[in-house]
């Protein structure tokens, strides 16, 4: 097993120190590994001061079978396309951004004043949620077009006024940087 750098190089390349807005979406990227939706798995991570206070993962709730294994009809459906960008208030997966408000509840940790940091743009229903739950800032990896995704002008408006409500509701990193093996390494070897 190799050892760990301790002079800022790996493999010749110097390592530098992510800001805390990389952190918490190298964090969220961590986060996203354990999801098991077989369309778009999604990562998040709550944090106040600098601090990290939640994370989670797209996927089925506790005591369900995963989308792996058939728990997820929606996923089990993943070529009709009357499905395709749309029907998310029935499909019984979590989004991460709910799981890591729900799990933030459910250890007490109070988020009011919070920061949610996303591997996804969150959707229209997890922006109401962040907002309720009195989350101030949002970042995410990967954006998307809310006309394209809603195909009506008055979703679109009410969108862009949820997204006004927050401090911060900016992109962090580049998404081309996002590739398959990002964490192939740990992920291709033998759980001990």
């Amino acid at each position: 097993m190799a050892e760990a750098p301790t002079d800022g190089v790996m493999r010749g390349v110097p390592l530098r120190r992510p800001d805390k807005q990389h952190y918490f979406l190298l964090i969220a990227l961590a986060a996203r590994t354990r999801a098991d939706c077989l369309g778009r798995r999604v990562g998040a991570v709550i944090t106040r001061e600098g601090r990290v206070l939640s994370t989670g993962y797209n996927g089925t709730p506790f005591g369900m079978p995963n989308c792996s294994e058939g728990g997820c009809h929606r996923c089990s459906l993943r070529d009709d396309d009357r499905l395709r960008g749309g029907a998310y208030d029935v499909c019984i997966c979590v989004h991460a951004e709910q799981n890591a408000i729900l799990t933030a509840a459910r250890f007490g940790q109070q988020i009011l004043g919070a920061s949610l940091t996303s591997t996804m743009q969150p959707c229209f229903g997890c922006l109401k949620e962040m907002l309720q739950a009195g989350v101030v800032e949002v970042r995410y990896l990967h954006q998307w077009d809310p006309a394209e995704a809603y195909g009506d002008q008055a979703l679109v408006a009410q969108y862009a006024a949820l997204r006004a409500r927050f401090q911060t509701f900016e992109q962090v990193g580049d998404p081309a940087m996002d590739t398959p093996d990002l964490f192939g390494g740990f992920l291709a070897r033998p759980h001990s």
